[in-house]
Protein backbone atom coordinates (compact mmCIF):
# COMPACT_ATOMS: atom_id res chain seq x y z
CA UNK A 1 0.00 0.00 0.00
CA UNK A 2 1.64 3.36 -1.03
CA UNK A 3 2.43 5.78 1.48
CA UNK A 4 0.62 9.18 1.99
CA UNK A 5 2.73 11.56 -0.01
CA UNK A 6 2.51 15.60 -0.24
CA UNK A 7 3.64 18.07 -2.80
CA UNK A 8 4.94 21.08 -1.93
CA UNK A 9 6.91 24.20 -3.34
CA UNK A 10 10.78 23.53 -2.60
CA UNK A 11 12.73 26.21 -0.61
CA UNK A 12 16.07 26.69 -1.03
CA UNK A 13 17.02 24.99 2.18
CA UNK A 14 15.66 22.01 0.46
CA UNK A 15 18.55 21.30 -1.65
CA UNK A 16 19.45 18.48 0.13
CA UNK A 17 16.15 16.71 -0.43
CA UNK A 18 16.19 17.42 -4.23
CA UNK A 19 19.03 15.80 -5.00
CA UNK A 20 17.96 12.11 -3.25
CA UNK A 21 15.51 11.92 -5.98
CA UNK A 22 17.11 13.20 -8.80
CA UNK A 23 20.36 11.23 -7.84
CA UNK A 24 18.96 7.82 -7.37
CA UNK A 25 16.57 7.98 -10.05
CA UNK A 26 19.59 9.28 -13.08
CA UNK A 27 21.41 6.22 -11.48
CA UNK A 28 18.82 3.76 -12.67
CA UNK A 29 17.54 5.38 -15.79
CA UNK A 30 21.15 6.38 -17.18
CA UNK A 31 22.99 3.15 -15.97
CA UNK A 32 25.59 2.27 -18.37
CA UNK A 33 24.60 5.59 -20.69
CA UNK A 34 27.99 7.79 -19.07
CA UNK A 35 31.31 7.17 -19.90
CA UNK A 36 32.14 9.33 -16.75
CA UNK A 37 30.61 8.91 -13.55
CA UNK A 38 27.43 10.77 -12.74
CA UNK A 39 27.95 14.03 -11.37
CA UNK A 40 28.52 14.68 -7.31
CA UNK A 41 26.29 15.76 -5.10
CA UNK A 42 27.85 18.87 -4.98
CA UNK A 43 27.19 19.50 -8.57
CA UNK A 44 23.27 18.66 -8.00
CA UNK A 45 23.85 20.72 -5.56
CA UNK A 46 24.75 23.55 -7.57
CA UNK A 47 22.53 22.92 -10.53
CA UNK A 48 18.92 22.89 -8.02
CA UNK A 49 21.01 26.13 -6.86
CA UNK A 50 21.16 27.62 -10.36
CA UNK A 51 17.39 26.86 -11.40
CA UNK A 52 16.01 28.59 -8.15
CA UNK A 53 18.50 31.59 -8.99
CA UNK A 54 17.15 31.49 -11.93
CA UNK A 55 13.28 31.78 -11.40
CA UNK A 56 12.33 28.27 -11.64
CA UNK A 57 9.84 26.81 -9.44
CA UNK A 58 11.15 23.23 -7.77
CA UNK A 59 8.82 20.92 -6.49
CA UNK A 60 9.45 18.62 -3.54
CA UNK A 61 7.18 15.34 -3.22
CA UNK A 62 7.76 14.02 0.15
CA UNK A 63 5.93 11.00 1.01
CA UNK A 64 6.19 9.98 4.99
CA UNK A 65 8.75 12.83 5.74
CA UNK A 66 11.11 10.84 2.57
CA UNK A 67 11.75 12.76 -0.72
CA UNK A 68 10.34 10.83 -3.54
CA UNK A 69 10.03 13.27 -6.22
CA UNK A 70 11.24 16.53 -7.64
CA UNK A 71 10.43 18.71 -10.60
CA UNK A 72 11.18 22.53 -11.56
CA UNK A 73 9.18 24.50 -14.09
CA UNK A 74 9.72 28.45 -15.38
CA UNK A 75 8.13 30.48 -17.65
CA UNK A 76 10.20 31.56 -20.06
CA UNK A 77 9.10 34.15 -23.25
CA UNK A 78 5.37 33.42 -22.21
CA UNK A 79 5.94 29.43 -22.59
CA UNK A 80 6.55 26.99 -19.81
CA UNK A 81 9.54 24.73 -19.66
CA UNK A 82 9.83 21.86 -16.99
CA UNK A 83 12.41 19.72 -16.12
CA UNK A 84 14.39 17.50 -13.78
CA UNK A 85 11.28 15.70 -12.67
CA UNK A 86 12.80 12.45 -11.10
CA UNK A 87 11.19 10.09 -9.05
CA UNK A 88 13.18 8.01 -6.57
CA UNK A 89 12.79 4.40 -8.02
CA UNK A 90 11.33 3.50 -4.55
CA UNK A 91 8.35 4.98 -5.48
CA UNK A 92 7.64 5.20 -8.90
CA UNK A 93 4.62 3.78 -9.79
CA UNK A 94 2.39 5.43 -7.06
CA UNK A 95 1.55 8.85 -9.08
CA UNK A 96 3.71 10.76 -7.92
CA UNK A 97 5.71 11.61 -11.08
CA UNK A 98 2.00 12.56 -12.22
CA UNK A 99 1.37 14.72 -9.08
CA UNK A 100 4.51 16.63 -9.72
CA UNK A 101 4.36 17.13 -13.83
CA UNK A 102 -0.03 18.26 -13.13
CA UNK A 103 0.99 20.84 -10.29
CA UNK A 104 3.88 22.21 -12.40
CA UNK A 105 1.56 22.34 -15.77
CA UNK A 106 -1.64 23.60 -13.07
CA UNK A 107 0.39 26.62 -12.00
CA UNK A 108 1.72 27.42 -15.72
CA UNK A 109 -1.86 27.81 -16.50
CA UNK A 110 -2.68 29.96 -13.75
CA UNK A 111 -0.39 32.27 -15.29
CA UNK A 112 -2.00 32.30 -18.49
CA UNK A 113 0.93 29.90 -20.31
CA UNK A 114 -0.77 28.05 -23.00
CA UNK A 115 2.06 25.76 -24.17
CA UNK A 116 4.86 24.15 -22.37
CA UNK A 117 8.30 22.47 -23.55
CA UNK A 118 10.27 19.51 -21.99
CA UNK A 119 13.48 18.13 -22.76
CA UNK A 120 14.54 14.03 -22.11
CA UNK A 121 17.11 12.21 -22.82
CA UNK A 122 16.42 10.22 -25.85
CA UNK A 123 17.95 6.97 -24.10
CA UNK A 124 15.39 7.27 -21.36
CA UNK A 125 12.59 5.65 -23.05
CA UNK A 126 10.05 5.03 -20.36
CA UNK A 127 9.74 8.40 -19.75
CA UNK A 128 9.51 9.57 -23.14
CA UNK A 129 6.25 6.43 -23.14
CA UNK A 130 5.28 8.33 -20.06
CA UNK A 131 5.59 12.01 -21.61
CA UNK A 132 3.35 10.84 -24.36
CA UNK A 133 0.80 8.90 -23.07
CA UNK A 134 0.25 12.35 -20.82
CA UNK A 135 -0.39 14.05 -24.01
CA UNK A 136 3.36 15.39 -24.77
CA UNK A 137 4.19 15.66 -28.70
CA UNK A 138 7.59 15.36 -30.31
CA UNK A 139 9.18 18.18 -31.71
CA UNK A 140 11.51 17.14 -34.61
CA UNK A 141 13.85 20.04 -33.95
CA UNK A 142 17.23 20.09 -33.95
CA UNK A 143 18.80 17.69 -31.57
CA UNK A 144 20.86 18.91 -28.98
CA UNK A 145 23.44 16.94 -26.71
CA UNK A 146 24.11 19.06 -23.66
CA UNK A 147 25.20 15.47 -21.64
CA UNK A 148 26.60 14.34 -24.40
CA UNK A 149 23.57 11.91 -24.75
CA UNK A 150 21.02 13.24 -27.60
CA UNK A 151 18.07 15.03 -25.93
CA UNK A 152 14.39 15.14 -27.70
CA UNK A 153 11.52 17.99 -27.51
CA UNK A 154 8.30 17.63 -26.56
CA UNK A 155 5.32 20.40 -26.07
CA UNK A 156 1.88 20.08 -24.81
CA UNK A 157 -0.89 23.07 -25.27
CA UNK A 158 -2.25 24.37 -21.66
CA UNK A 159 -5.62 24.50 -21.25
CA UNK A 160 -7.15 28.11 -20.30
CA UNK A 161 -6.68 28.16 -16.35
CA UNK A 162 -9.78 26.81 -14.29
CA UNK A 163 -11.43 25.36 -18.05
CA UNK A 164 -10.00 22.13 -18.41
CA UNK A 165 -8.52 19.32 -17.17
CA UNK A 166 -5.14 18.23 -17.42
CA UNK A 167 -5.18 15.00 -16.99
Amino acid sequence: MPVPCRVQIAETTDVEALIVPHRASMEVAYAGYFSTPFPSDETLRDEWRTLQAAGATTLLARCAGNPAGVIAWQLIDGEGLLSRLYVHPGYQGQGIGRALHDSALRSLAALGCRRANLWVLAVNEPAIGIYQHWGWRHVPDAPRAPFGLPERHFVRDLPVAGRTRLG
